[in-house]
């Protein structure tokens, strides 16, 4: 376009021959151009332009000269060293080709366009054309392997860590890398270098000289000495690194070396201190309607009441925070079976759901025939980890704060004391409802004792309350929609606040893990001297939620899932 702007009047009169290796042509008569090249195409229509491609030479050396024009997978520019291969497989096709050449006395490669080399394209797109074997009258090869196969290498002395011999020959030397960036790279790292009586050093910030560690077994010496030597205390990997540099020692890796070796310590991985974030996000249940879900759970021992009652058994409903507590000398799925069908189901109906832990009254064969009987899902948590049945967990904690407090000496009158911490806990109101159980299950307000003796209005007109108690249970679904949002938006609040403390712990089928160690699995007779992780376990199945199944290095499962924050 420059030369056509400016010699203008050369173009006009006389043709003109274009010689290039470019698809000029092709480009300039697209029937659709847009922007520049519909601007340049108009421009050069006025001229008598002919582009014409470059020829190749070839010369008269018979059978032992090449002269090749085509497209394939090493380009020319790679071939004549213009470019360098970009990848190990570019690597490998262009020194195939490179041993190829060598037994030629002469040989051109070059590049031409795609619609000059029109021929050799049909031919290579004519094995994805066929779709009928009886059509085929060209052989054709279907390759599933690459051609040229890249060796696997291995060097066996790997004695020798070369990541100063560059900075060891410009101080030594004065030789610098051929190539310009890492001469220069070479040039600006030697200034923090220097070489004492044939050794390395580096220059640290504090004006210590570092010597500057190049094998491989000379590194492993170090770590191992400095970890766990006569000289270690199991550092932790940054205290490692910093403790190595400090006694005056170098490589560029020391950090991640230092992390590296820590983690691959078998007595540091099992007597490290537990992390207590939680590994998860909270994962929040919301049931939206009374007596859906229960979560059940034993507290015990407590001070031998009459009868020798020293269990209390405790569901608690989902929506409306509602607890039925029983006292028990012994919880056995005998007591657990009747407990249920008396005092959930004959009175509220056959829930869906119950949430229950891993004990043996909970999950024995009995238990579980009664609730698949009349449609019951019974769910159980990871052993272990309280915090996924939080509800039962929270109403425990509830109910054993009020009955402390109201006993003073005599500590077996708890089953007493019960019923009374029941009907005031239903008549509270609780925070994440906004209403109180009894409401949100009956429609009003209980009436309570302080009533008879206070009176207060609608116990004065019980013919106008009786009207308003009929609204009342008219606006039931209404009040607990309401409580439903109230719900939704505090374990909101929640979750935002619990998953700011989440440090995540992902693991993949296959992988080996630690497991903490708890008393019935301990060391016996090593007290505070006992190892905190037992393993290795291979993750066997990803149950969700951070729940995990495992298995031991001999491939015995181990009973029931386990949670993320008991496995490292």
């Amino acid at each position: 376009m420059t030369a056509a702007k400016k010699l203008r009047h050369y173009f006009e009169s006389h043709h003109i021959i274009v010689v290039t290796n470019y698809p000029l042509k092709t480009v300039l008569r697209k029937p659709e151009l847009t922007g520049r090249l519909a601007k340049w195409s108009i421009y050069l229509s006025g001229f008598d332009i002919e582009f014409k491609p470059k020829t190749a030479i070839k010369s008269q050396t018979g059978g032992k000269t090449v002269a090749r024009s085509k497209r394939f997978s090493v380009s020319s520019h790679q071939v004549n060293g213009d470019f360098q291969a970009k990848d190990s497989k570019m690597t490998s096709y262009l020194k195939a080709v490179k041993d190829r050449i060598a037994r030629f006395e002469y040989f051109l490669i070059e590049q031409i366009p795609r619609d000059l080399n029109m021929q050799a394209d049909a031919l290579a797109n004519l094995g994805s054309a066929f779709h009928d074997p009886s059509m085929e009258n060209i052989p054709i090869l279907h390759l599933t392997t690459p051609t040229i196969e890249a060796k696997n290498e291995v060097q066996m002395n790997e004695e020798i860590y070369n990541w100063s011999l560059d900075v060891w020959n410009y101080l030594k030397h004065d030789q610098l890398p051929e190539d310009k960036m890492e001469a220069r790279k070479t040039r600006s790292k030697a200034s923090r270098y220097t070489i004492f009586e044939d050794q390395l050093y580096r220059r640290s910030t504090t004006g210590l000289l570092l010597r500057c560690v190049t094998s491989k077994s000379q590194i492993n010496q170090i770590l191992q000495e400095m970890h766990d030597g006569e000289c270690g205390n199991h550092a932790g990997g940054r205290s490692l690194a910093n403790r190595i540099s400090r006694q005056g020692y170098y490589w560029p890796t020391l950090r991640e070396d230092a992390i590296t070796y820590v983690q691959r310590c078998d007595a540091c991985q099992k007597h490290s201190c537990m992390v207590h974030r939680p590994p998860e996000p909270l994962h929040s249940v919301l049931v939206p309607w009374p007596f859906m879900r229960w979560g059940m759970d034993i507290v015990g021992k407590l001070p031998p009441a009459p009868g020798q009652k020293v269990y209390l058994l405790v569901l608690t409903d989902y929506f409306s925070k509602w607890i039925e507590a029983g006292a028990f000398s012994q919880v056995r799925d005998k007591e657990v079976i009747s407990f249920i069908q008396k005092n959930i189901i004959y009175r509220f109906g056959v829930p869906a759901e119950i949430m229950c832990d891993n004990g043996s009254q909970f999950i024995s064969d009995k238990t579980r025939t009664f609730c698949e009987k009349r449609g019951i899902k019974l769910i159980t948590s990871t052993p272990r980890y309280p915090q996924s049945n939080g509800l039962a967990e929270s109403s425990n904690k509830v109910i054993i704060n009020s009955i402390r407090k109201r006993l003073k000496g005599a500590k077996d009158k708890w089953v007493e004391e019960l019923p009374s911490v029941l009907w005031a806990n239903r008549t509270t109101p609780r925070a994440s409802t906004g209403q109180t159980p009894y409401s949100l299950v009956y429609g009003c307000e209980a009436v309570l004792p302080i009533e008879a003796q206070v009176p207060i209005a609608r116990n004065r007109t019980y013919d106008q309350n009786a009207v308003n108690l009929s609204y009342d249970l008219d606006a039931l679904e209404e009040l607990r929609e309401k409580a439903l949002r109230t719900m939704a938006a505090q374990k909101g609040i929640v979750e935002r606040h619990f998953n700011k403390k989440v440090k995540a712990k992902n693991f993949q089928v296959g992988d080996y893990v630690l497991r903490h160690v708890f008393q019935n699995t301990q060391e016996p007779n090593a007290g505070k001297l006992s190892i905190k992780w037992e393993g290795p376990y291979i993750i066997s199945k990803v149950i969700g939620n951070g729940a995990y199944r495992l298995t031991t290095m001999e491939g015995t499962e181990i009973p029931r899932s386990w949670n993320a924050h008991h496995l490292k």
